[in-house]
């Protein structure tokens, strides 16, 4: 789930706020095509605010498309598929001015309200602006949610081609080490860091071949993983012939996967199994690095 930032300042109700953010997390794809959403009584209790404020917000999004509700399972974000933008971020925030336009704002009041929330991120608690970079932005996606899951704050990522419209002076460049030069070469960035990943030596200690051959699928939309998976498991004494390696951006990818003795999952690509199945998640950042970030969180530096 998002951070949200609500101001209970005099001026847009809070409803609108919520409802604005819960939009730019779709639109920007922090919020995914089939995450589920808080329950109403949640996110009201974590932020503080009237159930009926999250109700009406949901239903205002929902009537629009962009939300669904599943019977006894809660509000989740629309499976259909979200175009990328043309123009890259440009057409992300033309598409936000659109939107904006449509509710009734002028451009002037978007332009000041963008201002301020930009104000309030630059100056909220001088946080470390993480910043994940990847050439796979698949990868750099699953990094970003475990680390973010791990300190409590969200933390962006983009590839090689997005990531230098997003570093400021105060940006701290996450990478991984196989792709540390080529980052640190490019982007040039004032502060970065290595994510320790979580060895095969590491994911394998204390683990016996199997006893039979039981059929596992692997789901992730990054091709770094699916590769590392294919490399691990036959060394975990898995045949290949036994794997199922899907892509849930790729047309029929659920096939096979009812079948499967075994299914596991990033934690971004979770959210995108059908509910009848219960997937193993898979994290990859190591333990030592998640206590390093959330250090670097509380001491409020980079």
């Amino acid at each position: 789930m998002i951070r949200l930032w609500l101001s209970r300042e005099k001026g847009i109700a809070i409803r609108e706020q919520l409802s604005a953010q819960l939009l730019l997390g779709i639109l920007s794809r922090s919020l995914a095509p089939g995450e589920r959403l808080p329950s109403v009584r949640e996110l009201a209790r974590r932020l503080k605010i009237h159930p009926n404020t999250v109700s009406a917000a949901y239903r205002d999004l929902a009537a629009r498309g962009w939300l669904a509700s599943r019977r006894g399972s809660g509000m989740f974000v629309t499976e259909a598929k979200i175009s990328e933008p043309e123009g890259g971020v440009d057409g992300f925030a033309r598409a936000w001015i659109e939107e904006g336009l449509g509710r009734g704002f002028s451009i002037d009041a978007l332009e000041i309200a963008l201002a301020k929330v930009r104000r309030e991120f630059q100056t909220d608690g001088h946080v470390p602006r993480f910043l994940v970079v990847h050439p796979d932005r698949h990868l750099a996606d699953i990094l970003a949610t475990e680390i973010a899951e791990a300190v409590g704050r969200p933390v962006a990522h983009a590839d090689l081609e997005d990531a230098s419209r997003f570093i400021i002076a105060e940006t701290c460049v996450l990478v991984t080490a196989a792709c540390e030069a080529q980052v640190l070469r490019e982007l040039q960035p004032a502060h970065h860091r290595v994510i320790s990943l979580n060895t095969m030596e590491e994911v394998i200690a204390g683990r016996n071949s199997p006893k039979s051959t039981p059929l596992i699928g692997i789901v992730s939309r990054s091709e770094s993983i699916r590769q590392w998976t294919s490399t691990l498991l036959p060394a975990l004494g898995f045949p290949l012939t036994d794997i199922l390696l899907r892509n849930p951006s790729e047309p029929e990818w659920q096939d096979g996967l009812a079948v499967c003795d075994l299914v596991a999952a990033d934690v971004k690509a979770t959210l995108e199994l059908p509910r009848n199945i219960k997937p193993t998640i898979f994290r990859i950042v190591s333990d030592d690095f998640l206590r390093q970030a959330r250090e670097l969180m509380t001491a409020r530096k980079v």
